[in-house]
């Protein structure tokens, strides 16, 4: 299987519904889903998550200063 042969969302509703409840996985389907996810959507490096904080933190910061503002 190739990653352009690997559909994404249907591997993501799969997980989803399952961590919800809705479906039953076996450990050996969640770790396989888990694995193909890592094909096509590579984890974020520790840098990168750290960014991702941060701008979400200026950005509660900047929806703060507009509130006041009103």
């Amino acid at each position: 299987m190739t990653e352009s042969n690997i559909d994404t969302a249907k591997l993501i509703e799969a997980l989803q519904a399952h961590a919800l409840g809705e479906t039953k996985m076996t450990t050996t389907q969640v770790s396989a889903a888990i694995a193909l996810l890592k094909k096509v959507m590579p984890d974020l490096p520790g840098s990168a998550a750290a960014t991702l904080k941060e701008n979400t933190q200026a950005l509660k910061s900047h929806e703060e200063a507009l509130r006041e503002l009103e």
